[in-house]
């Protein structure tokens, strides 16, 4: 039983255990800190886990995004698909490779990429798409890859939030040409900092692995995963089926708890799909001005496992034409600005749902079931409170 189990009343993610402890303590006998056999064999048995012929390991998900492209040999004058629903590297890495992200709304059963407004976008400068299994919810990936093929794209999936979730009984992170996650101290398989590449394609494998560190006659990168994170990946991918068991059980109570709740419904994954609930995302009939201080134990906002979700990425400073970094931004290239295809898009379901209208409610494993429900009741009566009111 992992150490941390026998914590109770905890509202803690991750706790590290015993086992963790003895593997970092391995990899300083070992006297090798730099990649060597820990990665090599955790990349082994995460392919075994997902389900790929190749895992590529490296120091986070950027690294492992910007790998992608560069491999998939991306660059000026092209463009990437995004959605606007997601952590800011899966758009930015497009400008580490001075591409164009070019940004598509999203659907309201998922919250990821509408594949049919991903068709409408596609143009002669289109070269991938990348999206995005937000909070462990499959997007469709399936019908992404399809319009993919069509029109001779690359899709790049980031399942960085959906480690062990399932489309059709395959994992996610298995669908498209590659697939990226972060290993991220607060993500479902943590290692403190990492990330995975992963691709059932030799050719796309060897690139990324010559890419990932310098040497290589192309620009090449310092983008490696360490033994430690390795060694500690090796101990939480065991863990991994245990603890989406857990998470699945503790959104199984919020549904139950908010069932007589007519102004908010808790999101559930489409049918095919499995949804390993990276946090469960409460959905809002209309935009409400709610108080996730006064909930019981989450007056620090740091730390509060229940918070509004994250502002439309197409809004982002970064991606501002009005605020160009001293590098410049690739739409402002010569050969590319002619076409004017840049400008922040008008996106009708993100700004709709983007807006206080999606709550993170996080669900992990070492989560006390107890306090999940008193924090659960007491959120329902607010949304109830605050919605007759207005």
């Amino acid at each position: 039983m992992d150490k941390f189990m026998e914590i109770e009343n905890s509202l803690e993610w991750p706790l590290f255990g015993e086992e963790e402890e003895e593997a970092v303590l391995r990899v300083i006998r070992s006297n090798q800190l730099f990649a060597a056999n820990e990665v090599r064999s955790f990349e082994e048995q995460y392919s075994d886990f997902i389900g790929v012929d190749f895992s590529i390991g490296v120091g986070n998900a950027t690294q492992g995004l910007h790998l992608a492209l560069a491999a998939l040999e991306i660059g000026v004058g092209d463009e990437v698909i995004v959605t606007p629903y997601s952590w800011i590297s899966s758009a930015s890495c497009t400008l580490m490779q001075n591409s164009v992200p070019i940004f598509c709304d999203i659907e309201d059963k998922t919250f990821g990429l509408d594949p049919k407004q991903v068709e409408k976008l596609i143009t002669k400068r289109t070269k991938a798409v990348v999206c995005v299994h937000m909070f462990g919810y499959p997007c469709r990936a399936i019908e992404l890859k399809e319009v993919c093929k069509e029109n001779n794209l690359h899709l790049i999936e980031d399942n960085s939030h959906a480690h062990g979730a399932k489309i059709r009984n395959n994992y996610t992170g298995t669908i498209g040409s590659i697939s990226v996650a972060s290993l991220h101290q607060r993500k479902s398989l943590c290692v403190g900092d990492g990330g995975i590449v992963c691709t059932n394609n030799r050719e796309l494998r060897d690139k990324i692995y010559r890419l990932r560190s310098f040497g290589d006659k192309e620009l090449s990168y310092n983008y490696r995963m360490t033994e430690f994170a390795a060694a500690i990946g090796k101990v939480r991918l065991a863990k991994l089926n245990h603890h989406n068991a857990k998470r699945i059980s503790n959104a199984r109570l919020l549904e139950k708890i908010f069932e007589d709740n007519n102004f908010v419904k808790v999101l559930k994954a489409e049918k095919d799909t499995q949804s390993v609930y990276y946090a469960v995302l409460l959905v809002l009939n209309r935009s409400l001005d709610l108080e996730f201080e006064q909930l019981p134990y989450c007056n620090n906002p740091k730390t509060a496992i229940v918070r509004w979700t994250w502002e439309p990425l197409h809004k982002n400073s970064n991606f501002d034409i009005n605020n160009i970094p001293a590098r410049g931004y690739p739409w402002e290239f010569e050969h590319y600005k002619n076409e004017k295809r840049w400008n922040v898009p008008k996106l009708k379901i993100a700004e709709k749902y983007l807006n206080k209208r999606i709550i993170e409610f996080y669900v992990h494993p070492t989560f006390d079931k107890d306090k999940i429900k008193t924090i659960g009741e007491q959120l329902n009566l607010q949304i109830k409170r605050k919605a007759i009111s207005v």
